[in-house]
This record gives C-alpha cells, sequence and structure tokens, in this order.
C-alpha cells in the first residue's frame, strides 16, 4: 500500500492563506522586518495597477539590504526555509513571514535579489501552479543581469505581490492611509534611527502612541516614575538572562482636555487605552495587557504603558510566528501583573482627581466693578455703615467687595452665600445640575446665542415661582412676599 503524504500542499498552501494576518499593513511588516534585517536604510513599498489585469494591484517592496545568495532565495520562498530559524537575536525566526504575509495578500509573489549588479537571482510561488498542476517544488531559480524594476542601489531585494485579491481596503486612498499610518506606528523607533520608508513616494512619518517622540503625533506625554527593569530568565536556556522593559507615560489632561472629541478622538487621545507591546523595537501588538483585574475605564486612556522585550522571551510572551500579537502566560503575568496592576491604579485615580479640579473652573466676575460701585447705594447689611473715610478711599470699592466661587457643597442647593468681612461670595454648587448645564456651558461660551439664553432666564424664573407653590401659611407667605420685594429692589438698583 502507497503511503500517505505527510502534507497535502495544494490544501496547505490555499490553508495559509488564512494564517491570520490581520491586514495589508501587517503583512507588509514582515516584509518591512526581512529587509530592516538585512541592513536596509531605505525601504520603497509602490502600489500599481497590474500591467496585465487593470483590476488588480502589483505591490513592489524594494529595499537597499544586502541581498540574498541563491541558495538564501530558495530558503526565502520556502515554508520553514530559512537560514535563521528558530534564531533568537534578530527579527525574524521561523521562516515563514514571506510566502506567509504575501500569500495572504496575493495569489503570486516574485522576488528578485542582488548583492552586486550584473548578477541578479529571481524566483518566484504561485497558488493557482502548486493549485492546478500539483506542484509540490519551487520553480528554477532564474539568474539574469537584469531586473524587473531599475536598480536603485548595488545590493538590495524586491518582493512583488501579483494578483492581489486580497488587499484590506479596496479604494487606493483609504489603503495608503492605512498602510503608512500602521508602518509608521509599528517601525517608529526604526524611523526614528534614520530608516527610510516610503509609500508610493511619500515618506512614512513616525506616530507614537505614547506621545513622547517626534512624529505625526501629538507631544505632550510626561514619564511617570522610573523605567522598570525586570531580570527574566530565557526559556529553555534558564542560564541566560534577557530584560523586560516597562515605562508608564501621563497625558497633559490640563491642556488636553479642552479639545474637541472629534479631536481627541482624531489624534488617538481617547478610546485608546492600553499597552504598547514592543518586540525588537517593533510595535507586534497593543492591547489591555497585564493589567491583572484592573478594568479599562474612560480616565485610563489618559495614560499609556509600553512593554520592550527582545526576541528571545517569544515563548514567555506567547509570540507566534506572524509576529501580530503575544498571549498573557502565567509565566509573565507572575512577573508584570502585580506591579502592573498597582501602577494602573495609581494613574487612573490621578487623572480622575485631574478632572475633578478641572470641573471647578474660576469664574471670571463680569459685573464685579459694576456690583462694587452700585453697593453703596444698597441698604447696609446687618447695620453695617460706611464711614466718609471709607467712601473718599480710592483703593477700596465704595460698597462691599463681591466674589463667585465654584466647589461641590455637601447639599441640593445650586448656589449658596456667605459674608466674610467686607465680601458677599456667591458659591455654585459644581454637583449640581445647573453647575455642568448651565454655568459651566456659558463660561466655555457654548451657550451663545439669545435665545438659548433667555430659555435658561425662563427657567430660573418659573423654578422659583413655582416654588412659591410650595410654601403654604401666612408667615411663610409673608416672608417669601418680603424676599422677593427686597431681591426686586436691589435688581433695580443694579442694574441702574
Amino acid at each position: 500500500m502507497e503511503q500517505t503524504a505527510l502534507v497535502n500542499f495544494q490544501n496547505f498552501i490555499l490553508a495559509t492563506r488564512d494564517s491570520g494576518y490581520k491586514s495589508t499593513a501587517s503583512a507588509l511588516a514582515e516584509l518591512v522586518d526581512n529587509a530592516i534585517e538585512a541592513g536596509a536604510k531605505s525601504i520603497s513599498i509602490e502600489i500599481g495597477k497590474d500591467l496585465e489585469d487593470e483590476h488588480q494591484y502589483t505591490v513592489d517592496i524594494i529595499d537597499n539590504g544586502k541581498g540574498m545568495t541563491p541558495e538564501e532565495l530558495g530558503f526565502a520562498l520556502q515554508f520553514g526555509g530559512s537560514s535563521r530559524f528558530n534564531s533568537r537575536s534578530q527579527l525574524g525566526r521561523y521562516g515563514m513571514g514571506l510566502p506567509n504575509s504575501s500569500l495572504s495578500q496575493c495569489r503570486r509573489v516574485e522576488v528578485t535579489t542582488w548583492k552586486k549588479p550584473g548578477e541578479i537571482y529571481s524566483n518566484y510561488l504561485d497558488v493557482d501552479e502548486v493549485v492546478d498542476a500539483h506542484a509540490s517544488h519551487l520553480p528554477r531559480l532564474v539568474k539574469s543581469s537584469t531586473s524587473p524594476l531599475p536598480l536603485r542601489s548595488n545590493t538590495g531585494t524586491i518582493v512583488r505581490w501579483r494578483k492581489c485579491d486580497r488587499l484590506s481596503f479596496k479604494y487606493f486612498k483609504s489603503l495608503i492611509k492605512h498602510i503608512m499610518f500602521e508602518l509608521g506606528r509599528n517601525f517608529r523607533n526604526a524611523i526614528w534611527r534614520g530608516v527610510d520608508i516610503r509609500v508610493t513616494g511619500n515618506r512614512v512619518q513616525a506616530f507614537d502612541p505614547l506621545f513622547t517622540g517626534q512624529g505625526i503625533n501629538l507631544l505632550g506625554g510626561i514619564s511617570y516614575g522610573k523605567e522598570l527593569l525586570y531580570k527574566v530568565k530565557i526559556p529553555e536556556n534558564e542560564k541566560r538572562i534577557s530584560i523586560v522593559k516597562v515605562r508608564f507615560i501621563e497625558l497633559p489632561v490640563d491642556e488636553w482636555a479642552k479639545l474637541p472629541n472629534d479631536q481627541k478622538r482624531k489624534n488617538q487621545i481617547t478610546k485608546c487605552a492600553g499597552v504598547s507591546i514592543l518586540r525588537g523595537e517593533r510595535e507586534i501588538d497593543y492591547g489591555w495587557y497585564f493589567m491583572g483585574d484592573k478594568r479599562k475605564e474612560n480616565y485610563d486612556d489618559w495614560w499609556r504603558c509600553e512593554i520592550s522585550f527582545s526576541p528571545e522571551l517569544d515563548e514567555a510572551f506567547g509570540v507566534t510566528h506572524t509576529k501580530q500579537g503575544i498571549k498573557q502566560t502565567e509565566f509573565m503575568n507572575s512577573i508584570l501583573v502585580s506591579d502592573l496592576e498597582q501602577v494602573a491604579r495609581a494613574l487612573n485615580n490621578r487623572v480622575r482627581l485631574k478632572f475633578i479640579a478641572l470641573k471647578t473652573i474660576h469664574p471670571v466676575l463680569h459685573t464685579k466693578e459694576q456690583l462694587e460701585k452700585t453697593d453703596v447705594y444698597q441698604p447696609s447689611l446687618k447695620n453695617r455703615r460706611y464711614s466718609q473715610t471709607d467712601l473718599d478711599d480710592p483703593e477700596r470699592p465704595w460698597g462691599l467687595r463681591y466674589k463667585i466661587l465654584t466647589k461641590e457643597l455637601n447639599h441640593d442647593l445650586f448656589f449658596d452665600v456667605s459674608e466674610k468681612k467686607d465680601y458677599i461670595i456667591l458659591t455654585i454648587n459644581t454637583a449640581h445640575i445647573f453647575y455642568d448645564k448651565v454655568f459651566k456651558q456659558l463660561h466655555e461660551r457654548k451657550i451663545n446665542s439669545t435665545g438659548a439664553f433667555l430659555g435658561i432666564l425662563e427657567i430660573l424664573m418659573f423654578a422659583a415661582a413655582r416654588s412659591e407653590f410650595s410654601f403654604i401659611g401666612k408667615k411663610e407667605s409673608d416672608a417669601i412676599t418680603n424676599f422677593k420685594r427686597e431681591w426686586s429692589s436691589q435688581l433695580k438698583t443694579f442694574i441702574s
């Protein structure tokens, strides 16, 4: 009886197209990794219409790295083929990146490489040929003196995606925007080191989710505490130690909380709480990791965390061959969770207190001069009398001084009054809905129409009018009438 093959190549190559790459940018990141590993300082991604099928795109990834030998090119297109298989010293590891990532986006990938001009090697992998012709081997490598694109460097590699049927976006502009942003974020450290990455001729700018490094992001993140360093034994080689670095960043609440909500979302401030996971200085994941029982809240939008480790700790962090995420292993939980959860709770509380402080605004008393100069014409309080010296003093208001404050009061009144020395102090209760809906809105110039302001006046007057009917008996009625009479008289004096 004939033995059954260990791998059905036709089914395998179709299945590997669904290997879990999140997006076109994630797949391209694998090839950028390869280029950086090969020492490339310039990486260009060019996307255009396929000359053979105008309904599809061709994607070229061109780098000026050291290029590959014929043997290395064979490994590059082979699943699991790599001269660095299971290496822990660089970005690559399993030799699955180029074929896996490429075929997740296209049905044909072509690779051209050279270590010197005039000696160019190329080969390809085509899904349809493997399936239709039951191919189980790569085509023969081709050596020539020319390349599909003009050479821009003495050494380098070109990876071309053909028959692209799985790109993330149908529309060109959306696809380019998506790729540039994701690569700028993933490779921000490489860009800061001087690696030039371009997409359709446009330079990719770094994006730092911690808001501390130069890029298309806002700047303003401030380090919270010292960087945490953890010595971790390398799995399967516990005689060696690797360092995990953790840092926390606070965002400037006082400044950025005033931004419109759409700007906060656009700038990745709100709805973006989390931890940036860097493997070999490249971001491979972002999420709510190692926070223990601390659940994510809105206040957590205002701080960030970054965890950085080397590829030799892949097993410890549960990194898969696609390098698109981590899994929280019990091993790393036991090392990180206790500290990180404690810091997260402290930062959450700091942000909460900052927002409470922001709600307590320090309003300008716009009528201060009018009130104080007119006060001399008002009836004296508690038989208070002003001497001629007081009235002649140019440095002193003629009557009482007036002040307005905001703070949370321990009752349901929307304002309270007090007299202190020469001051009448009006305190607005920040816990009352009147503060958020009216007082704060007016001070922030969010109520600026005559109709809206008249509506507020009407509500105030009718709330007072309706309250009168809550009092019964002649004594209470007389007190309300006397208050209205006195209030109306003083209102008339202040306004006149």
